[in-house]
């Protein structure tokens, strides 16, 4: 990966795991996180979540110390933190060094499709528990057609 979209990369990430944070400084209660409209583009349509919904409250639970919490608004929430903190050390580590490390396991590409279908399986599951346990008029009311 060249340099500079190695430091977009690095930029990119940081941010991803400081926006959390931010939520926290600027609403410390957290209050609005739990109770306004989500800003997820699918779930205005439709009312239902989409893959990533719940992941930056997952993140803000996670970052606050509620562990349960965080694993109840996403499955994936405190796993995708990990993750990105260590790909952005790899990331530093690679700029620090001027080359690529070897780590065979990051690019391993039979981990990235049992991630991805391991993730469309639990967002399924998901999706049919939420279905079962909203009624329509509750599922509309996520949207913005109610």
């Amino acid at each position: 990966m060249p340099f500079k979209r190695k430091i977009a990369g690095i930029t990119a990430l940081f941010l991803f795991l400081v926006m959390p944070l931010l939520i926290i400084l600027f609403d410390p209660g957290v209050e609005h996180l739990h109770t306004g409209q989500s800003l997820c583009p699918f779930k205005m349509l439709t009312g239902l979540p989409c893959p990533g919904c719940g992941m930056i409250k997952s993140m803000v639970s996670l970052y606050r110390g509620e562990w349960m919490q965080s694993f109840e608004y996403h499955l994936f929430g405190p796993l995708l933190v990990l993750f990105f903190a260590g790909a952005m050390v790899v990331m530093v580590m690679e700029v620090i060094r001027g080359k690529k490390l070897t780590l065979p396991w990051l690019y391993n590409s039979k981990i990235a499709w049992g991630t991805a279908i391991t993730m469309g399986i639990w967002h399924l599951v998901r999706i049919i528990i939420f279905i079962c346990t909203h009624s329509p008029g509750e599922i509309l009311k996520e949207s913005i057609w109610a």
